[in-house]
């Protein structure tokens, strides 16, 4: 109902595209809100607002998918600290909690403000501990994610 364009109607009208949006704005959000500086949120907020326009540009479902999945891919890549210009995320505590987060936001079916991380350290064995609760409607599932030693990539995700 709250439709105001030809585009819009489109993402509505399509259960698909109208998730690939849900997915995009959280990964947005989440770019936003663990960008580094503030110089790389405002970009941020700039690349949306060009993403946008061309975003409306689309005529066809096929065109908005390609799009939506560019700039998924983008926003994540701002959060794993391997944009244009960022620095890469390396053993960075901020950007592992962020992954980890990320990773049982999708588990557990949860938007990412129901979800709690916690960098735990770098274990003996070189890999990185990250610690969470996911709050469900009636309890918090706690869960782990082991990232590998420079702090790249989950390598575990154990639900306790």
């Amino acid at each position: 109902a709250k439709a105001s364009t030809r585009v819009e109607e489109m993402i509505c009208d399509a259960p698909a595209l109208a998730n690939l949006d849900s997915e995009l704005s959280s990964a947005y959000k989440t770019a936003l809100r663990d960008a580094p500086w503030a110089s790389a949120n405002k970009r941020i907020r700039r690349e949306q607002e060009t993403w946008i326009t061309k975003r409306n540009k689309c005529k066809t479902k096929r065109c908005l998918r390609q799009i939506y999945h560019r700039r998924i891919s983008v926003l994540y890549s701002e959060v794993n600290g391997d944009a244009a210009g960022g620095e890469p995320a390396g053993a960075n505590p901020a950007t592992m909690m962020a992954v980890c987060r990320d990773r049982a936001a999708h588990i557990f079916h949860l938007r990412q403000p129901n979800v709690e991380t916690k960098y735990e350290g770098q274990r003996t064995d070189g890999t990185h501990a990250v610690n969470g609760t996911a709050y469900l409607r009636n309890a918090g599932e706690t869960f782990q994610c082991s990232f590998n030693s420079d702090g790249t990539s989950i390598v575990q995700f154990i639900v306790n």
